[in-house]
């Protein structure tokens, strides 16, 4: 029973000095200072008072809440009565004090997954807790069993921040087996351990990593019934987040369909919406009614508006003509290549093409053709020169610009101020060639005009090229705007600017750009004339909008923006509990944002998020991948699951796949099981070649029927990077495809899809090629989010997307003579690959390699005059040689004669001096000799033989 007041006055001191009094009144102390009362709760107190007695007067010092109470100056007679009913009274609140903290730890900590968030507060007043009351254990009497029981647990897990893991084990433990029935019957097959934890952790945020094939949506299906099942939460308070329409109806489908085997019934299941849908409706209960765009659903009607709006920008105004022609390909430095094959590669796959149509080396060049043009002044590119003596050896001389009915020629060099080349470019053999090239115009009597690499450093280059040709009496004229915007469209200029630019307005769209955010990024990825491309983006981005605004429609991205304005403002308020959401590693940060600000208005929500790092291939539409691979930085502490053990494919495909897509150090390191367990590699290589020709559809077809012949009812998937390739597949098997079960899936429409066999095409290098490097990109790339800097790193993740399709075989389809760089790198042992094309032996390799770069391999061309062979590595490498009359292969030019590549060809090898026949390479007893090649034949024998000794001699 808690005593009747008692009261401590201040002395004589006290009383001149004004300090209050103290009562003790129930459960409350009461300061009375200046005739007003203070109640403090001595539920709130942390200790026991402390009192001390002096000279003048006694102390009482006590902490309530967050505060510290220092009393001085009091009587000294009434002090005592006062502490000790205060510490009478704190001792009869310690049985509902305890029993309080207690069940608030049992609430937050052994009923339900402790979260980060409950662990700070609870932490300080267990702390307090155990400081007031634990002295008094030793105590007889001072508290029952039952409290001294639950001080007891409260004691061994202080400090919870130490502690918060291990009983986050014993709770998940505890689910384990209560749950276990529910967990072996909530999906088709019994949900593995790693599953299971997915479904138990419980904490504010909870990030789930899954490889391909690893049951991510087994998690958020039975995540969404297990919080049903245990009444943790109210259906209508959970909320499951797809990434796209048909992923929300697939997950729909699936949790009506388990639900249904677990009694559930339909009515009591959550929300299942899109981002968009879920803005939509948000924007209808805070009053807004979108009217959604014509342009977000129909591709054609806005190219066709953004086609309209660019030509009326530039057909009337000669300097947004000239910038328009200007910024269609971004300035590149050729100096700013840090390694000749990052140059070579560069030049193979980029194509600069001019107002007339003609693809030219290089921007510097380009500018010259459009120049000439623009100044109606007709010239013809790489033209024969009037005299056919050669520069150097190989090569006939081809000027870079004749100006045509005249003996003009133009030469832009490639050197700097101090006369230096780009990487790559022997300084010396490129001096020497320009004076080569200045004496022979002198003695043919040709006029060389020449302009520089630095002109167009310096800003110059037009300047220089105007001063030249009026010099050399050539009348410059400016072409009419009319027919300029016609050569525009004639060769595609116009199409390829809308289309470059519409993806530029994506990027700006979902990353919410201001204009002086657009110019950052631009000048952070050092892009030539970067405030150029910001007043063009920003006009754009600013018609865009006005559109919208004038029409009163809204885009999707408007949904999700807009939307998030609403949840902060209020005039939503967002009543989820649980928040799941799946394909995470692809969420923009605008989602992330709208998230985020369901969660800061919610009612302090459970977030679960669902993804894999390693398949993040949405980059080009705003995914974050970092949000994921840095998820702690940007989102805060969670847990962390990792599913591990996939169903899907094999134990080979899991290898080669999983080393494949770590070789990036930003990806997750995952330890992927398999439950198919298989002996051999599952995973082939081979050539496109059929009889020696290349031949892309008929070795896919000859993979198809091989594989039909052994497995009649086997599922195939024909997969490729670009579409183009798909529909000359699809047409070339197309009477094979109606008795058979054969798709055919881009990457990227691949995703969630499986197979029992995948052909995977189109693995080379080139402009078209995969892993894609087309650097006329570089404006859209800057202004998408940041990407890891790891080479190719996010068409690395598409592959390994493409090769975890298959459920037992993965068949990859390459070109020998010019593979993609991810071919060659499985080539290494360690990737376990089955090559079975003997073409991509080091040896036929070495064969066909060029000589002259540093990437290239030759392939077989015909030509007006026969068959030759070609480098792969097209514009980057002319290099063209002879087909060897003896093996077929390579074989290169000298000053003098042509040289076989193949070490083994009979041309270079010795001659039987009996019968004329090729002498080979053995070994025998005593070592290696040469032996004729006639040993075999019959009736024709020839045993010659001839120490390799004697040979060298």
């Amino acid at each position: 029973m808690i005593g009747s007041a008692v009261i401590c006055l201040p002395n004589f001191l006290g009383n001149l000095f004004g300090t209050a009094h103290v009562r003790l009144e129930g459960s409350e102390l009461v300061l009375q200072i200046n005739g007003q009362d203070r109640r403090i709760s001595l539920a709130d107190v942390k200790a026991f008072p402390q009192i001390r007695k002096g000279w003048f007067g006694g102390t009482y010092r006590f902490d309530a809440g967050n505060q510290s109470f220092v009393l001085r100056f009091l009587s000294r007679k009434t002090l005592p009565a006062l502490e000790s009913a205060v510490r009478s009274t704190i001792m009869e609140l310690a049985d509902t004090r305890i029993q309080n903290i207690y069940q608030q730890f049992e609430t937050a900590a052994v009923r339900q997954y402790l979260r980060d968030s409950r662990v700070s507060a609870l932490d300080e007043d267990i702390s307090s807790l155990l400081s007031l009351y634990k002295p008094l254990q030793a105590e007889s009497g001072c508290l029952s069993a039952k409290r001294l029981q639950q001080l007891n647990i409260l004691s061994a897990v202080q400090p919870l921040s130490s502690t918060a893991n291990e009983i986050r084990q014993r709770f998940a433990h505890k689910q384990m087996s209560s749950r276990k029935r529910f967990f072996d019957q909530v999906e088709s097959n019994p949900l593995t351990e790693q599953q299971r934890l997915a479904v138990i952790r419980n904490n504010d945020r909870n990030l789930v990593l899954a490889a391909a094939g690893t049951g991510k949506t087994s998690v958020i299906v039975a995540k969404a019934l297990d919080l049903i099942d245990t009444a943790k939460a109210e259906p209508k308070s959970i909320l499951i987040l797809a990434y796209n329409n048909a992923a929300a109806k697939e997950l729909r489908e699936r949790l009506e369909y388990r639900a249904e085997q677990l009694h559930i019934q339909h009515d009591r299941l959550p929300e299942i919406q899109t981002f968009h849908a879920l803005g939509r409706r948000i924007l209808i209960d805070a009053g807004i009614t979108p009217s959604l765009s014509r342009f977000a659903e129909d591709r054609l009607a806005l190219e066709s508006w953004a086609t309209s709006w660019f030509e009326q920008a530039i057909q009337h105004s000669e300097r947004s003509l000239k910038m328009f022609i200007r910024l269609l390909y971004p300035a590149i430095n050729p100096f700013d290549f840090k390694t000749v094959q990052e140059y070579e590669e560069y030049v193979r796959d980029n194509e600069y093409r001019t107002l007339k149509g003609e693809q030219v080396r290089g921007y510097q060049e380009l500018l010259i053709a459009n120049w000439l043009y623009l100044h109606c002044v007709d010239y013809e590119y790489e033209p024969s020169y009037v005299s056919k003596r050669r520069i150097s050896a190989g090569f006939d001389y081809r000027p870079d610009f004749h100006i045509t009915g005249t003996d003009i020629y133009l030469e832009h060099f490639g050197i700097d101020r101090a006369g230096n080349t780009r990487p790559g470019i022997d300084n010396v053999k490129f001096q020497n060639e320009m004076v080569s090239k200045r004496n022979l115009h002198t003695e043919v009597g040709t006029t060389l005009l020449e302009t520089f690499h630095y002109n167009w450093v310096e800003g110059t280059l037009e300047d220089i090229l105007e001063q030249h040709l009026t010099e050399a009496g050539i009348k410059l004229y400016k072409r009419p705007l009319d027919e300029v915007l016609d050569a525009l469209k004639d060769f595609g200029g116009i199409a390829e600017g809308v289309a470059r630019y519409l993806k530029c307005l994506q990027a700006i769209r979902v990353e919410q750009l201001s204009g002086d955010e657009i110019f950052s990024r631009l000048n952070a990825h050092n892009i030539a004339n970067a405030d150029e491309y910001t007043d063009l983006l920003s006009a754009f981005h600013n018609a865009y909008k006005d559109k919208l605004l004038e029409e009163e429609r809204i885009d999707f991205d408007d949904m999700i923006i807009r939307a998030t304005t609403s949840v902060l403002t209020g005039t939503y308020r967002s009543h989820f509990s649980h928040i799941l959401v799946d394909e995470f590693q692809d969420i923009s940060r605008a989602r992330m944002d709208f998230l985020n600000a369901m969660i800061e208005k919610g009612p302090d929500p459970i977030l679960t998020v669902v993804g894999d790092d390693w398949q993040s291939i949405y980059r080009f539409s705003g995914g974050k991948l970092e949000l994921t691979t840095r998820f702690e930085e940007h989102v805060g502490s969670h847990s962390l699951t990792r599913l591990e053990k996939t169903f899907r494919y094999n134990n080979s495909i899991a290898h080669t796949a999983g080393m494949f897509v770590m070789a990036n150090p930003e990806q997750y390191k995952k330890e992927i099981s398999t439950h198919q367990i298989v002996a051999s590699p599952q995973v082939y290589l081979m050539d496109d070649l059929i009889d020696g020709k290349p031949d892309l559809q008929a070795t896919t077809r000859q993979i198809v029927s091989k594989i039909l012949q052994h497995s009649p009812d086997a599922s195939i998937a024909v997969m490729a990077r670009y579409n183009y390739l798909l529909q000359d597949a699809r047409d070339y098997l197309d009477e094979m495809c109606r008795n058979s079960n054969i798709t055919f899936w881009t990457f990227h429409g691949s995703k969630g899809l499986e197979a029992g066999h995948c052909i995977i095409i189109g693995l080379s290098q080139g402009k078209l090629g995969f892993p894609n490097s087309r650097k006329d990109e570089l404006v859209v790339e800057a202004l998408l989010p940041s990407l890891d800097p790891y080479l190719h790193s996010e068409e690395r993740r598409l592959f390994y997307v493409a090769i975890t399709r298959a459920k037992q075989k993965c068949y990859l389809v390459a070109d020998a003579a010019a593979p993609s760089v991810f071919v060659e790198e499985l080539l290494s042992p360690s990737f376990e690959v089955n090559i079975v094309s003997e073409r991509f032996s080091e040896k036929y390799r070495r064969l066909h390699k060029c000589p002259s770069c540093t990437s290239g391999y030759f392939k077989k061309q015909s030509g007006q005059f026969g068959e030759y062979y070609a480098c792969s590595s097209g514009n980057a490498c002319p290099t063209k040689v002879r087909i060897c009359k003896d093996c077929n292969s390579p074989s290169v030019d000298t000053q003098t004669h042509s040289v076989c590549n193949n070490e083994d060809c009979a041309s270079k090898l010795p001659i039987c001096p009996l019968c004329g026949r090729p002498l080979h390479e053995r070994a025998g007893k005593y070592g290696k000799f040469y032996g004729c090649s006639g040993y075999g034949i019959p009736d024709d024998r020839c045993s010659y033989t001839q120490t390799i000794n004697e040979r060298h001699q």
